[in-house]
């Protein structure tokens, strides 16, 4: 009778007998009976294991073989490499939201470097069901508007309280006009698509979006969230068949990217945060 491999592997020759690999597993699956143990998986679980990774990016040895995880993808972590945090505030504070573009599109190579460092933003459970839609140049942003054009002048001859609320009316006149206020003449426009029944489908995408804008500043790449787009998606998801996003799989944030026509030199204010600590309470009191 065949029997499924163990969860992880442990070399005793490297082992440390530390226990951090127990310590660092968020599910419970990595065991330690005593510090003089070795580590070993609990037994008939390893479908609980959510692949986080963290067994095997936590052990100072390298001693922890995951088989569901090759070793190589596990690169050691460079700390010479670390921002600064007065450098990490600076990237943050310079980061605009940007609404003109040039018309030069942004080449594949650079989407795929920003994707290749979104791809680590957390999702719930460790899902990564994230995915990616990319109008790819003018001619497909164009065509999109159009649709959203046309859902808005519906909107507006429905006189829906939505319409009134966001003035699509003048929207769909500038756009008319030829004013493109939905998508600012942005060569991309980039959908983040999730399951519909994931365990935190809108908040992966949200993250994963905003790490898109952050990484995509670092490339030189501007970008602005995408309101018009996400309104119009919200409020006729038939719109999603048009990007050919399946059935099953909704569009919490989508992106208008691209290069920045103008340079800014100045970072911005903005007001101080409200913030509440709470105190621990103390029994009896």
């Amino acid at each position: 009778m065949e029997t499924s491999p163990p969860l992880f592997t442990i070399d005793e020759n490297l082992c440390r007998r530390d226990g951090l690999c127990a310590a660092a597993c968020p599910a419970s699956l990595v065991r330690q009976d005593g510090p003089d143990e070795l580590p070993y998986p609990l037994p008939g679980k390893a479908e609980h294991c959510i692949r986080c990774g963290h067994c095997v990016a936590i052990c100072p040895a390298g001693a922890l073989r995951h088989s569901l995880l090759p070793f190589d993808d596990f690169p050691l972590v460079d700390r010479k490499n670390a921002l600064a945090p007065e450098a990490l505030a600076a990237h943050l504070k310079t980061r605009r939201s940007i609404r003109n573009f040039k018309p030069c599109t942004v080449t594949r190579e650079t989407f795929a470097a920003i994707l290749d460092t979104v791809r680590h933003a957390p999702t719930g459970h460790n899902r990564q069901e994230v995915q990616w839609t990319i109008l790819d140049g003018r001619q497909a942003v164009n065509a999109f508007l159009m649709q959203v054009n046309e859902w808005m002048r519906a909107e507006v001859k429905a006189k829906t309280d939505f319409a009134r609320n966001m003035k699509l009316a003048g929207a769909v006149r500038a756009v008319d006009k030829g004013k493109d206020v939905v998508t600012r003449g942005a060569p991309h426009a980039v959908f983040a698509h999730v399951p519909d029944d994931g365990v935190t489908p809108v908040t992966d995408a949200i993250i994963a979006t905003t790490w898109f804008e952050i990484v995509a500043h670092a490339h030189g790449v501007g970008s602005c969230f995408a309101g018009y787009l996400m309104f119009a998606l919200s409020h006729r998801p038939e719109l999603m068949r048009h990007l050919g996003i399946p059935e099953g799989r909704v569009v919490p944030a989508a992106l208008l990217v691209g290069n920045s026509k103008y340079r800014y030199r100045r970072t911005v204010p903005r007001d101080e945060p409200q913030v509440a600590f709470l105190p621990g309470i103390v029994e009896g009191e």
